[in-house]
Formats: structure tokens, C-alpha cells, sequence
């Protein structure tokens, strides 16, 4: 039923008044909501779920040169051999190169996080005289406070598959566009960051008990799932070029994988077990049950800098600095010898004169007395 309202000189200024009032309050509703979301966002910094917190934990992109090469573009150098002490393996320290591509990466499961400041290292093909061996996925205690592991990777260049070696730096650089799952999508690395000094994990890509680790957020990792290819370039191969942000991180200082990272590798390539197969089985251990036994039980405050592999950029001027030390060193040993010659001829010059006065000759007085008996018999 309509009704017939009269018309009334102000009725239109009175529905005015009614809508701005109505605005207003609603615009102060949003607000209050608004502010009551921020503030909730606030008291749970770690749940995000509509944008990733570290960006990948990439680097900042370069932007002081051309990154696009056409179709020769630069890899990132690689990690230069580290101190003999921290020299573990030998496949870490001489080019490995193969004429067949590594089979592709098989699926498994990823054990659940072990407790605070672990980074997850995904299973890998290695490769010995005996053939491509699997290298199992495994949890390892971080070096030091915001070390992030770039995985290895195979790389096809003038007819053989060309080895890479995985790294901890402080980002995530290239290795080769493989999707390596887990957080692992090919680039970058999105399954956790470091956040004050603490490692926060992705629930959506990464296996974390809630229970045992309490710093988590949400994220949705696009493109999570793909390809199985294990290797870049060649024949049926990723076709993935750094980016400029891969390209930046080859600046950062890196260390090699740690002792127990090693021990691994020796265990797997020991097992005949590990290797690959010709109808496609899969290897006996695809992960590792437990965390790598690592000998250090917490991660260090700033990364090691004995074991520090930094790229040739860095290492130039490095090099003058370790020149003027060397003639500091030098004079040091200069005055020892001559302090020598002068105690060694004091040493014998004074005994030798004390032989030279020898009482012996005194006996030739003796025979004094006779001329004594002869005045006693002219008497």
C-alpha cells in the first residue's frame, strides 16, 4: 500500500539532512571496523594470508646493469672452495659434470618441522662414477641467525649436465627454476623466513606441528605443484633464467653445506640402494626420519667467517689488504740472528784466557835453594 505524503516545503531538505546523518554514521561504523581489524592484525603479526611477509627471501633487485641477455644470460658464480677445514666432500669442491640428465624428482613426504630455526633442505640427484644417486630431503639446523639454504641443481651447457652447488646466505639465489616443492616453487623460497631472530613457517607448503613450533603464518604459494623435471636447459629441461634478484643475491657472502650435510652425501653415495634405477624405482630413503646431527645446537649470532665464500667482487679487495702484511712479518725474525753471534763468542772467548796462566811454569824456581847450600859450605 503506498502513502500519500503531503508535500511539505522542507521534506526535501529534512530527507537530506536524514541521509548525510546516515553516511556519517556509517562512515564511522567502517572506521571503528577498520581500525578493530588493524588491530587484531596487529596482536598476530605471523598470520598472514593475502601476501607472502618475506617476498620469497629474495634479495633486492640490481638495478645498475642489464639483466636481460637474450639467449646468454650470466649464472651466478659459483661458491669458491672452501678452507681445508670445512672441506667435507669432494663433490662440494671439483666440477662434477654428467652426460646424461638426472631423473626426475620423486614425490614424497615432507616430515614435520623438528623444532625452532630448522630450514628444510629437499632431497636431490647427486652423481657418482656408479650413476645419479638421490640425497635424502632432510631438516638441518640453520648455521647462523638468518642463513637460508639455495638448493643444487643441474644445468645443461655445451653437451654435459653441469653440477651446482647448494649454499647458506642470507637469500635465496638461483638454482635453476626447479620446483623442488615445499616452498621450493623454482623461485625464491616461501615455506618460512627469519622474523627478530626466529624462523616463522608456512602451514600451506610446510609440515609443522603446532604443538612443538609455535611460530607459523599462512600463505598460499601459487604454482605449488609442477613440473618433476630436476635439471635446466637441454633437451626437455626448465627453461628458467636468473632474475635480477637471483642475480643480486651472488653478492651475498656464502658457506658451504655444513659437516653433516657431508656425511649425508657420503652415506647416500655409499648406498647402492640410493642410486637410481633403470625401470624407475625409487630410492630406498627419499627423506631423512630425523634432523641432521649437526654439531652445533643452536644458530650462531653472525655467520662463520672462517668458513665465509664470498664471490670475487668481494674477494678483490680483500687481497691488497693481505699484501702489507706480509713485510710487517718479516723484520721479526731479522734481529734474532743477530743477537746470536754476539753471545756465542763470549762464551768460549772467556774460558780460554783462564787456561793461558797456569801455575806449572813456577816449578823452574825451585832449584833456588842450591846456590843458598853453596854459600853455607864457603862459610
Amino acid at each position: 500500500m503506498a502513502l500519500d505524503v503531503p508535500p511539505h516545503p522542507g521534506g526535501i531538505r529534512v530527507l537530506r539532512r536524514f541521509s548525510i546523518v546516515t553516511c556519517l554514521i556509517l562512515v564511522v561504523a567502517l572506521a571503528g571496523c577498520n581500525k578493530s581489524q588493524d588491530q587484531s592484525a596487529q596482536n598476530q603479526p605471523a598470520d598472514v594470508s593475502n601476501g607472502d611477509p618475506a617476498n620469497g627471501n629474495l634479495a633486492a633487485a640490481d638495478q645498475s646493469g642489464d639483466q636481460s641477455a637474450g639467449d646468454q644470460f650470466a649464472v651466478p658464480p659459483e661458491p669458491a672452495p672452501a678452507a681445508p677445514d670445512d672441506a667435507q666432500d669432494a663433490s662440494y669442491q671439483q666440477p662434477v659434470e654428467a652426460s646424461q640428465p638426472p631423473p626426475p624428482l620423486p614425490e614424497y613426504s615432507q616430515p614435520p618441522a623438528p623444532g625452532d630455526n630448522y630450514i628444510w633442505t629437499p632431497g636431490y640427484w647427486s652423481y657418482a662414477n656408479a650413476g645419479y644417486y638421490w640425497v635424502p630431503g632432510a631438516w638441518v639446523l640453520a648455521p647462523y641467525v638468518g642463513a637460508l639454504w639455495t638448493p643444487p641443481w643441474w644445468g645443461f651447457d655445451n653437451g654435459y649436465y653441469h653440477w651446482h652447488t647448494g649454499y647458506w646466505g642470507p637469500h635465496i639465489g638461483y638454482y635453476g627454476g626447479i620446483n623442488y616443492g615445499f616452498g621450493y616453487t623454482g623461485r625464491g623460497y616461501y615455506g618460512a623466513y627469519w622474523n627478530n631472530g626466529a624462523v616463522y613457517y608456512n602451514r600451506t607448503v610446510t609440515n609443522v606441528n603446532v604443538s612443538t613450533v609455535r611460530n607459523v603464518y599462512n600463505y598460499n604459494v601459487p604454482n605449488n605443484q609442477g613440473s618433476r623435471v630436476s635439471y635446466n636447459g637441454g633437451r626437455g629441461g626448465i627453461d628458467a633464467r636468473p632474475t635480477a634478484q637471483e642475480l643480486a643475491a651472488a653478492h651475498d657472502s656464502r658457506i658451504l653445506p655444513v659437516k653433516a650435510q657431508a656425511e649425508q652425501v657420503r652415506e647416500a653415495s655409499s648406498n647402492r640402494a640410493q642410486f637410481a634405477a633403470p625401470g624407475g624405482r625409487a630410492p630406498a630413503a627419499l627423506v631423512a626420519s630425523r634432523p641432521l646431527a649437526t654439531e652445533y645446537h643452536a644458530p650462531a649470532a653472525r655467520p662463520p667467517v672462517a668458513a665465509a665464500i664470498r664471490t670475487p667482487a668481494h674477494s678483490v679487495p680483500e687481497r691488497p689488504a693481505e699484501a702489507p702484511r706480509a713485510p710487517e712479518i718479516k723484520p721479526v725474525p731479522r734481529p734474532e740472528p743477530q743477537a746470536r753471534p754476539e753471545s756465542r763468542p763470549a762464551a768460549p772467548s772467556r774460558p780460554e784466557p783462564q787456561a793461558r796462566p797456569q801455575p806449572r811454569p813456577a816449578a823452574p824456581p825451585r832449584p833456588a835453594p842450591k846456590p843458598k847450600e853453596e854459600d853455607h859450605k864457603e862459610h
